[in-house]
């Protein structure tokens, strides 16, 4: 029996992460939180901010105190990623390698399809580096000119404005509530309780270990000593992304690799 469809604004305020890595502008992050809290996203993590002033970002946050109060900080993109599901990393440079391509719109449908969608945005000089878009599923492009110039700020909020467009031809009407003032003691305690899907998929950071496993053990054959170890990567990760493994299907696929891996080093079954 099929699961009953996801209210769309639990998928925005519930589902969804927006993920600043390395942000250098503190003004970039009141801003990314004042664009969140208009559209109806809740979750933000910031990855080691240099040096973050706290109060000039709330200064530029404005209606989005609440979400800026409530923001993760953390020291690597692995901890951002937890219990993540789906990542796409935000570019404007041509890679190459071919991640698929989204635009704001076509994620603003997939979202309602992932449990748990990471938006991730780089820091204002150099975007995100090769490490990040690794671990990512896809890459985000805004449609713009051929002289276009975004900064931090406006990328996300482009990019959660037509999340919010979809999440209401969805049938998604906001409620006008009272706002809570975020600088009050409720507003410091808000929580967003996380939904428990029906179906789970394999965390990301899970599907990361396997990727990994999997590439040490191709080092270990004439395969290896031959491959362009980053094109593998993208390739495999975007095969398990499009399988959407569970937990259990991946533990199975761990045990697979350790007992290959020990073959091969110890040229003989393991009994």
């Amino acid at each position: 029996m099929s699961s009953p469809p996801r209210d769309p604004g639990e998928v925005l305020s519930q589902d969804v992460v927006v993920v600043l890595v390395n942000p250098l502008h503190p003004g970039n992050v009141g801003a990314t939180a004042r664009a969140m809290a208009n559209f109806g996203l809740e979750r933000l993590v910031l990855v080691d901010p240099l040096a973050l002033d706290l109060e000039r970002a709330r200064w530029m946050a404005t209606s989005g105190k609440g979400v800026l109060n409530r923001a993760r900080i953390v020291g690597t993109l692995d901890e951002a990623l937890e219990g993540v599901s789906f990542a796409i990393g935000t570019t404007a440079r041509k890679r190459r390698w071919r991640w698929p391509i989204l635009t704001p719109a076509q994620l603003g449908e997939r979202i309602h399809h992932e449990d748990t969608t990471a938006i991730l945005f780089g820091r204002e000089d150099s975007g995100l580096d090769n490490e990040a878009l690794a671990r990512c599923h896809a890459i985000l492009r805004i449609p713009t000119g051929p002289k276009a110039s975004l900064n931090l700020a406006q990328a996300v909020l482009l990019t959660v404005s037509r999340l919010h467009d979809v999440a209401r031809t969805r049938g998604w009407t906001p409620e006008k509530d009272t706002p809570v003032d975020p600088d009050s003691e409720e507003g410091h305690r808000l929580q967003i309780p996380k939904r428990s899907p029906a179906k789970r998929v394999a965390p990301l950071g899970m599907q990361h270990a396997a990727l990994n496993k999997t590439l040490d053990l191709l080092d270990r054959t004439a395969y290896g000593r031959g491959m362009n170890r980053e094109q593998v990567q993208v390739t495999l990760g975007q095969l398990l992304q499009r399988a959407q493994p569970s937990h259990a299907e991946l533990e199975i696929l761990l045990g697979m690799l350790a007992k290959t891996r020990y073959a091969v080093e110890n040229g003989a079954d393991e009994h």
